[in-house]
């Protein structure tokens, strides 16, 4: 899980076969169980419409999401 990560470079985000900078990956202050990936959208990616989300942590990757930049 992200909260027993091996660091914070072991954490990879790709949106719309975009890298972007995680910033944190870690377990949530307010909730129990829930963890917590805050990324940084590059700025290339505005307008982009629907776009796949790709989280990789030490290797494994994550169910790829969609989402929608406007």
């Amino acid at each position: 899980g992200i909260r027993f990560r091996s660091g914070l470079s072991g954490v990879t985000a790709s949106i719309g076969g975009t890298n972007a900078g995680v910033l944190y990956a870690g377990g949530d202050t307010g909730f129990t169980g829930l963890d917590q990936v805050n990324v940084l959208l590059p700025r290339s990616l505005a307008g982009s419409g629907e776009v796949n989300v790709v989280l990789t942590v030490d290797g494994k990757t994550a169910n790829t999401v969609n989402i929608n930049i406007k």
